[in-house]
């Protein structure tokens, strides 16, 4: 008898995506303003990363099928249109706080012109960003606009709206978490 495959889970994919916001939101807690310039970066690929597994955690979640690939926006064309939803309004209220305001307002001043805050545009303009802002060096004049630096806690949220039994699910020293037990490092 064949043995039954087993498809893959989306509970770990959503754990591996934690680790990356995890490590994004410990970089992004430096206080020494030398030291923040030097992590922006790397926090940011972080960001960008945790948000591409989170999309691949809902996707597999709505197929029971892996995606691939780095391109977010792509990624989000994947899900359905209901969680695009939920996903576009929880966008449309962080955007509107009063903090988001004023930094977009400075944002469109040094650019010159106003900043798009629909999410479309957003993800157009930072969907490559993984592999744009790994390789830095290699451009002089970098066109990526990353804004989605928050987009991990947010598609965390929708993803914990579908699977409220994950809410708690955190690494911890002591915690071992399914299918991670013996984690390579």
């Amino acid at each position: 008898m064949k043995p039954r495959s087993v498809g893959p889970d989306p509970f770990k994919i959503f754990m591996n995506a934690e680790r990356f916001r995890q490590a994004d939101l410990l970089l992004r807690s430096v206080q020494d303003p030398h030291l923040s310039v030097a992590v922006g970066p790397p926090a940011l690929i972080l960001s960008a990363f945790a948000s591409e597994v989170y999309l691949k955690c809902i996707i597999c979640i709505e197929t029971g099928e892996l995606a691939h690939g780095h391109h977010l926006k792509n990624l989000y064309r994947r899900i359905g249109p209901r969680t695009r939803s939920a996903i576009e309004g929880a966008w449309d209220e962080y955007v509107s706080s009063p903090l988001k305001q004023r930094l977009y307002a400075a944002l469109s001043s040094m650019n010159g012109s106003p900043i798009p805050m629909d999410l479309d545009w957003t993800l157009s303009e930072g969907s490559s960003a993984f592999t744009s802002l790994r390789y830095l060096h290699e451009v002089e004049d970098s066109k990526t606009k990353f804004l989605l630096g928050d987009f991990p806690n947010i598609l965390r949220e929708v993803i914990i709206r579908i699977k409220p039994e994950w809410t708690n699910m955190i690494h911890g020293p002591m915690t071992p978490v399914p299918g991670f037990e013996n984690p390579i490092f």
